[in-house]
Protein backbone atom coordinates (compact mmCIF):
# COMPACT_ATOMS: atom_id res chain seq x y z
CA UNK A 1 0.00 0.00 0.00
CA UNK A 2 1.34 3.47 -0.80
CA UNK A 3 2.33 5.57 2.17
CA UNK A 4 0.25 8.69 2.72
CA UNK A 5 2.35 11.78 3.28
CA UNK A 6 1.01 14.65 5.34
CA UNK A 7 2.72 17.90 4.38
CA UNK A 8 3.23 20.50 7.12
CA UNK A 9 1.61 23.92 7.06
CA UNK A 10 4.49 25.74 5.39
CA UNK A 11 3.31 29.08 6.73
CA UNK A 12 4.04 27.90 10.27
CA UNK A 13 7.73 27.84 9.33
CA UNK A 14 7.69 31.66 9.16
CA UNK A 15 8.06 32.31 12.88
CA UNK A 16 7.77 35.68 14.60
CA UNK A 17 11.00 37.06 16.03
CA UNK A 18 10.98 37.02 19.84
CA UNK A 19 9.00 39.96 21.16
CA UNK A 20 7.49 40.83 17.77
CA UNK A 21 3.97 40.69 16.33
CA UNK A 22 3.80 39.53 12.71
CA UNK A 23 1.16 40.95 10.37
CA UNK A 24 -0.22 39.84 7.04
CA UNK A 25 -1.92 42.56 5.00
CA UNK A 26 -3.80 41.65 1.84
CA UNK A 27 -5.79 43.73 -0.61
CA UNK A 28 -9.53 43.15 -0.39
CA UNK A 29 -11.38 42.21 -3.60
CA UNK A 30 -8.61 43.88 -5.55
CA UNK A 31 -8.88 42.41 -9.06
CA UNK A 32 -12.66 42.88 -9.23
CA UNK A 33 -12.30 46.51 -8.18
CA UNK A 34 -9.77 47.21 -10.92
CA UNK A 35 -12.18 45.70 -13.47
CA UNK A 36 -15.00 47.95 -12.15
CA UNK A 37 -12.81 51.05 -12.53
CA UNK A 38 -11.50 50.01 -15.96
CA UNK A 39 -15.12 49.52 -17.06
CA UNK A 40 -16.21 52.79 -15.41
CA UNK A 41 -19.13 50.86 -13.92
CA UNK A 42 -20.81 53.15 -11.38
CA UNK A 43 -23.00 50.37 -9.94
CA UNK A 44 -20.05 48.13 -9.06
CA UNK A 45 -17.91 51.05 -7.89
CA UNK A 46 -20.66 52.23 -5.54
CA UNK A 47 -21.02 48.71 -4.11
CA UNK A 48 -17.29 48.48 -3.41
CA UNK A 49 -17.21 51.92 -1.79
CA UNK A 50 -20.02 50.93 0.57
CA UNK A 51 -18.37 47.65 1.57
CA UNK A 52 -21.03 45.45 -0.03
CA UNK A 53 -20.21 41.76 -0.44
CA UNK A 54 -19.81 42.04 -4.19
CA UNK A 55 -20.29 38.32 -4.88
CA UNK A 56 -23.56 38.24 -2.90
CA UNK A 57 -24.75 41.31 -4.81
CA UNK A 58 -23.81 39.82 -8.17
CA UNK A 59 -25.53 36.52 -7.38
CA UNK A 60 -28.70 38.37 -6.36
CA UNK A 61 -28.57 40.51 -9.52
CA UNK A 62 -28.07 37.46 -11.72
CA UNK A 63 -30.48 34.96 -10.11
CA UNK A 64 -32.91 37.06 -8.07
CA UNK A 65 -35.15 35.06 -5.72
CA UNK A 66 -33.55 31.77 -6.81
CA UNK A 67 -30.58 33.03 -4.80
CA UNK A 68 -32.12 35.24 -2.10
CA UNK A 69 -34.54 32.51 -0.96
CA UNK A 70 -31.62 30.25 -0.06
CA UNK A 71 -30.92 30.38 3.68
CA UNK A 72 -28.12 32.75 4.66
CA UNK A 73 -24.99 30.82 5.58
CA UNK A 74 -26.31 27.57 4.09
CA UNK A 75 -24.11 25.35 1.96
CA UNK A 76 -26.41 25.87 -1.05
CA UNK A 77 -26.15 29.66 -0.79
CA UNK A 78 -22.37 29.60 -0.35
CA UNK A 79 -22.02 27.26 -3.33
CA UNK A 80 -24.24 29.48 -5.49
CA UNK A 81 -22.24 32.56 -4.45
CA UNK A 82 -18.98 30.85 -5.42
CA UNK A 83 -20.47 29.71 -8.72
CA UNK A 84 -21.43 33.28 -9.56
CA UNK A 85 -18.05 34.62 -8.40
CA UNK A 86 -16.04 32.30 -10.63
CA UNK A 87 -18.36 32.69 -13.63
CA UNK A 88 -18.32 36.49 -13.47
CA UNK A 89 -14.55 36.46 -13.05
CA UNK A 90 -14.24 34.36 -16.22
CA UNK A 91 -16.51 36.67 -18.23
CA UNK A 92 -14.60 39.75 -17.06
CA UNK A 93 -11.41 38.15 -18.35
CA UNK A 94 -12.83 37.24 -21.76
CA UNK A 95 -14.02 33.66 -21.19
CA UNK A 96 -16.38 32.37 -23.91
CA UNK A 97 -19.83 30.88 -23.17
CA UNK A 98 -18.58 27.51 -24.38
CA UNK A 99 -15.70 27.56 -21.88
CA UNK A 100 -18.08 28.65 -19.11
CA UNK A 101 -20.41 25.74 -19.97
CA UNK A 102 -17.52 23.26 -19.69
CA UNK A 103 -16.27 24.73 -16.41
CA UNK A 104 -19.69 24.97 -14.75
CA UNK A 105 -21.28 21.84 -16.18
CA UNK A 106 -23.97 23.94 -17.86
CA UNK A 107 -25.39 23.75 -21.37
CA UNK A 108 -24.00 26.29 -23.84
CA UNK A 109 -27.44 27.96 -23.92
CA UNK A 110 -27.38 28.39 -20.12
CA UNK A 111 -23.90 29.87 -20.31
CA UNK A 112 -24.92 32.23 -23.11
CA UNK A 113 -27.88 33.47 -21.06
CA UNK A 114 -25.61 34.14 -18.07
CA UNK A 115 -23.03 35.96 -20.24
CA UNK A 116 -25.69 38.08 -21.94
CA UNK A 117 -27.37 39.03 -18.66
CA UNK A 118 -24.08 39.95 -16.95
CA UNK A 119 -22.95 42.13 -19.86
CA UNK A 120 -26.39 43.76 -20.15
CA UNK A 121 -26.24 44.68 -16.45
CA UNK A 122 -22.67 45.94 -16.82
CA UNK A 123 -22.15 47.17 -20.41
CA UNK A 124 -19.00 49.01 -19.39
CA UNK A 125 -17.21 45.66 -19.14
CA UNK A 126 -17.98 44.95 -22.80
CA UNK A 127 -16.75 48.45 -23.71
CA UNK A 128 -13.54 47.75 -21.79
CA UNK A 129 -13.07 44.51 -23.74
CA UNK A 130 -13.59 46.35 -27.01
CA UNK A 131 -11.09 49.05 -26.00
CA UNK A 132 -8.41 46.46 -25.25
CA UNK A 133 -9.07 44.75 -28.58
CA UNK A 134 -8.64 48.10 -30.39
CA UNK A 135 -5.37 48.82 -28.56
CA UNK A 136 -3.99 45.39 -29.38
CA UNK A 137 -4.88 45.82 -33.06
CA UNK A 138 -3.45 49.34 -33.13
CA UNK A 139 0.03 48.75 -31.71
CA UNK A 140 -0.09 45.51 -29.65
CA UNK A 141 0.46 47.58 -26.49
CA UNK A 142 -1.73 47.95 -23.40
CA UNK A 143 -1.28 50.12 -20.31
CA UNK A 144 -2.44 50.04 -16.71
CA UNK A 145 -3.51 53.03 -14.65
CA UNK A 146 0.02 53.52 -13.29
CA UNK A 147 1.40 53.96 -16.82
CA UNK A 148 3.17 50.60 -17.05
CA UNK A 149 2.83 48.95 -20.43
CA UNK A 150 3.06 45.52 -21.98
CA UNK A 151 3.69 44.70 -25.63
CA UNK A 152 2.32 41.47 -27.14
CA UNK A 153 3.95 39.66 -30.06
CA UNK A 154 1.59 36.69 -30.53
CA UNK A 155 -1.46 36.63 -32.78
CA UNK A 156 -3.98 39.22 -31.58
CA UNK A 157 -6.81 36.72 -31.06
CA UNK A 158 -4.59 34.48 -28.91
CA UNK A 159 -3.40 37.20 -26.50
CA UNK A 160 -6.68 39.02 -25.82
CA UNK A 161 -7.58 37.18 -22.59
CA UNK A 162 -3.99 37.44 -21.37
CA UNK A 163 -4.09 41.19 -21.98
CA UNK A 164 -7.36 41.54 -20.03
CA UNK A 165 -5.90 39.61 -17.08
CA UNK A 166 -2.62 41.57 -17.10
CA UNK A 167 -4.28 44.90 -16.34
CA UNK A 168 -5.88 43.98 -12.97
CA UNK A 169 -3.02 41.66 -11.98
CA UNK A 170 -0.30 44.22 -12.66
CA UNK A 171 -2.32 47.01 -11.03
CA UNK A 172 -2.82 44.91 -7.88
CA UNK A 173 0.88 43.95 -7.70
CA UNK A 174 1.92 47.61 -7.99
CA UNK A 175 -0.59 48.58 -5.27
CA UNK A 176 0.97 45.97 -2.99
CA UNK A 177 4.51 47.11 -3.80
CA UNK A 178 3.76 50.80 -3.28
CA UNK A 179 1.89 50.03 -0.07
CA UNK A 180 4.99 48.30 1.28
CA UNK A 181 7.10 51.35 0.38
CA UNK A 182 4.67 53.64 2.21
CA UNK A 183 4.80 51.41 5.28
CA UNK A 184 8.60 51.45 5.33
CA UNK A 185 8.75 55.20 4.70
CA UNK A 186 6.60 55.82 7.79
CA UNK A 187 8.00 53.29 10.26
CA UNK A 188 11.52 52.43 9.07
CA UNK A 189 13.86 55.41 9.71
CA UNK A 190 16.63 56.56 7.40
CA UNK A 191 20.12 57.32 8.66
CA UNK A 192 22.32 60.14 7.40
CA UNK A 193 22.94 60.90 3.75
CA UNK A 194 24.56 57.62 2.79
CA UNK A 195 21.40 55.78 1.88
CA UNK A 196 18.28 54.00 3.06
CA UNK A 197 18.84 50.93 5.19
CA UNK A 198 17.29 49.18 8.18
CA UNK A 199 18.19 49.82 11.78
CA UNK A 200 17.20 48.01 14.97
CA UNK A 201 13.82 49.30 16.08
CA UNK A 202 10.13 48.65 16.45
CA UNK A 203 9.53 47.86 12.75
CA UNK A 204 11.29 44.90 11.14
CA UNK A 205 10.70 45.86 7.53
CA UNK A 206 9.07 43.76 4.84
CA UNK A 207 9.37 39.98 5.27
CA UNK A 208 7.76 38.89 1.99
CA UNK A 209 5.27 39.83 -0.73
CA UNK A 210 2.92 37.34 -2.39
CA UNK A 211 1.18 39.23 -5.21
CA UNK A 212 -1.60 41.02 -3.29
CA UNK A 213 -0.33 40.56 0.27
CA UNK A 214 2.70 41.45 2.39
CA UNK A 215 4.10 40.29 5.74
CA UNK A 216 5.95 42.46 8.26
CA UNK A 217 6.57 42.72 12.01
CA UNK A 218 6.33 45.29 14.79
CA UNK A 219 7.96 44.96 18.18
CA UNK A 220 5.51 44.53 21.03
CA UNK A 221 4.19 46.67 22.71
CA UNK A 222 5.03 49.44 20.18
CA UNK A 223 2.51 48.24 17.61
CA UNK A 224 0.41 50.79 15.68
CA UNK A 225 -3.33 50.26 15.57
CA UNK A 226 -4.64 48.11 12.69
CA UNK A 227 -6.53 51.16 11.38
CA UNK A 228 -3.32 53.21 11.27
CA UNK A 229 -1.45 50.43 9.45
CA UNK A 230 -4.27 49.97 6.92
CA UNK A 231 -4.42 53.71 6.22
CA UNK A 232 -0.63 53.84 5.80
CA UNK A 233 -0.75 51.00 3.26
CA UNK A 234 -3.56 52.53 1.17
CA UNK A 235 -2.41 53.51 -2.32
CA UNK A 236 -4.05 55.86 -4.82
CA UNK A 237 -4.60 54.10 -8.13
CA UNK A 238 -4.62 57.08 -10.50
CA UNK A 239 -7.81 56.69 -12.49
CA UNK A 240 -9.73 59.87 -13.30
CA UNK A 241 -12.00 58.71 -10.46
CA UNK A 242 -9.23 57.52 -8.07
CA UNK A 243 -9.38 53.99 -6.69
CA UNK A 244 -8.25 53.17 -3.14
CA UNK A 245 -8.30 49.41 -2.56
CA UNK A 246 -8.81 48.59 1.15
CA UNK A 247 -6.58 46.19 3.09
CA UNK A 248 -7.47 43.32 5.43
CA UNK A 249 -5.10 42.68 8.33
CA UNK A 250 -4.24 39.52 10.27
CA UNK A 251 -1.72 39.15 13.09
CA UNK A 252 0.03 36.59 15.29
CA UNK A 253 2.77 36.46 17.92
CA UNK A 254 3.70 32.92 16.83
CA UNK A 255 3.88 32.44 13.05
CA UNK A 256 2.38 33.26 9.68
CA UNK A 257 0.38 30.04 9.91
CA UNK A 258 -1.28 31.13 13.18
CA UNK A 259 -2.69 34.42 11.95
CA UNK A 260 -6.00 35.73 13.28
CA UNK A 261 -8.03 38.59 11.82
CA UNK A 262 -7.46 42.04 13.32
CA UNK A 263 -10.61 43.75 14.50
Amino acid sequence: MPLSIVLPNVRKLFLCDPGYIQFEADLKGADAQVVAWEAEDDDLKDAFRHGVDIHEKNAEDMWGTAFTQLLGGSYARRAKRQECKHTVHGIDYGCSPRTTAIQRGWTVKEAERFHNRWLSLHPGIKRWHERIQRELKHNRTIHNAFGFRRVFFNRIESCFTEALAWIPQSTVAINTYYGAFQLEARYWPTHGDSGYFPAPGDFSGLILQTHDSINFQFKSPSVPSPKEIAETLKVKTPYEDPLYIPWDLKQSNRSWGDMGKCE
